[in-house]
């Protein structure tokens, strides 16, 4: 199965990748041209002070000695001895301590047994060797002034937060019309009229949005058109239809004959069909939902199969509490599942069970009939679609049922499925989300 993604975290992935890979070139860039070449030149400025300072120091008086150190520390901030003890030297990561290194091995011989440490007090202890003598040196890391690492470092901060904004600011202004149009067909699918979309935009969101609203415009139209030619053609069908059968009803009177009986057959089918074809149209619009007691919903509805087929229906209700449905599209649905399951299961029992999962209600109503091929479950929610055999219409019905229910679920937002049941027959199941 094709892995989905949303256009929302594609888009934002994508701007955010381009926008930290730039962050990232420009980075090493700023460093390898500006902030390593700076720091490698301070450290050769201070290795030659450090190294001119300790010559200076050795070849001088005590009493000199005691103004140089002073006027090292103030003005730059050394402080210089002569140890007996070398230091232990231990690693550190602090990058200029290398470039430090580096500068100094060029500045003094080789063999001096050269010590660099970064300790915990913010200073940077050096010791060399100076004409035999080990000449100590202890400086504040203030002395370097400017700080390009700390300050690419922020760049760098900076830059990922203003990327993440950008990108979440970007990508919601590029799916928030993909996000209405979504909504506004899943409208149009439960039989809706959503409101117009705004045409504003980029020129490609704009005419999509004009094209959305005039297609949404045409298919209403059509809809009310629809309904309107239906329900004329209802009238004008049955009444003829009620005429002739007060005609057959007469004739019956005076001369009963299996001819008129068989008329009067065919004329209520006519008019169940009509009636079928009329509700059909009209499921595609959607019910207000009310708050509904789902055990007594089920129970009323049981009564009115068990008054039709006493002794056939049980019923289990493994919930309680209310729901937010429309009641009497519901109740068709139910009706439609239970009176298919009666009409197709012989003499068996049917049973009903509703469970709760969540926030989910499921109905299912199982049957012990002769079940349906596999291959044929889907094209039973088809308008006017037959099974051969058993289903045909000497057991009643007109093919319309299920896909009557089927549309009310889809219109109301539910789910409506038929599944074989190992050992014969099949469950339907509705499931109110």
């Amino acid at each position: 199965m094709k892995r989905k993604y949303s256009l929302f975290s594609h888009t934002s992935a994508t701007v955010a990748a381009g926008l930290i890979i730039f962050q990232v070139v420009s980075g090493l860039a700023v460093a390898m041209n500006i902030v390593f070449p700076l720091a490698q030149r301070s450290a050769n400025d201070l290795a030659i002070v450090l190294v001119l300072s300790a010559r200076t120091w050795q070849e001088s008086s005590a009493e000199k000695r005691e103004d140089l150190e002073q006027e090292l520390y103030k003005s730059h901030g050394l402080r210089i001895s002569s140890v007996t003890h070398p230091l232990e030297e231990t690693p550190s990561n602090y990058p200029y301590l290398d470039f430090l290194r580096t500068a100094l091995n060029k500045s003094l011989p080789e063999n001096q047994n050269l010590r660099l440490i970064s300790d915990a007090n913010e200073h940077f202890q050096v010791e060399f060797q100076q004409q035999g003598e080990l000449i100590h040196f202890d400086l504040s890391k203030s002395i370097l002034g400017p700080k390009p690492i700390v300050a690419l470092a922020w760049t760098l901060l900076a830059g990922f937060l203003s990327t993440l904004i950008i990108t979440w600011l970007l990508a919601g202004r590029i799916t928030a019309p993909v996000a209405r149009l979504l909504k506004a067909v899943r409208r149009i699918g439960q039989g809706e009229q959503p409101p117009k979309l705004p045409e504003t935009g980029g020129f490609e969101l704009a005419e999509l949005a004009q094209a959305f609203n005039n297609s949404s415009q045409q298919l209403q139209a059509r809809r009310e058109n629809q309904t309107t030619l239906l329900a004329g053609i209802s009238h004008d069908l049955r009444s003829p239809l009620a005429r002739m059968k007060m005609a057959l009803g007469v004739l019956a009177e005076e001369q009963s004959s299996p001819m008129i009986q068989r008329m009067e057959r065919d004329i209520a089918e006519m008019d169940s069909l009509i009636g079928s074809q009329l509700e059909l149209a009209r499921a595609q619009e959607q019910e207000a939902a009310k708050t509904t007691d789902i055990k007594q919903l089920l129970t009323d509805v049981m009564d009115g199969s068990e008054a039709r087929e006493p002794g056939r229906l049980m019923l289990r209700i493994c919930t309680q509490g209310t729901i937010n449905v429309a009641q009497v599209s519901l109740r068709r649905c139910l009706d439609n599942l239970i009176t298919n399951a009666l009409r197709y299961s012989g003499q068996g029992k049917v049973e009903v069970v509703c469970r709760q999962y969540h926030n989910a209600f499921c109905i299912s109503v199982r049957d012990r009939g002769p079940g349906i091929p596999e291959d044929l479950i889907e094209n039973i929610f088809r308008p006017f679609f037959r099974i051969e055999s058993s289903r045909n219409r000497s057991t009643g019905g007109c093919g319309l049922g299920l896909a009557i229910t089927r549309q009310l679920a889809e219109t109301h937002g539910w789910y409506v499925a038929i599944k074989n049941r190992r050992g014969g027959g099949v469950s339907a199941w509705l499931i109110i989300l």
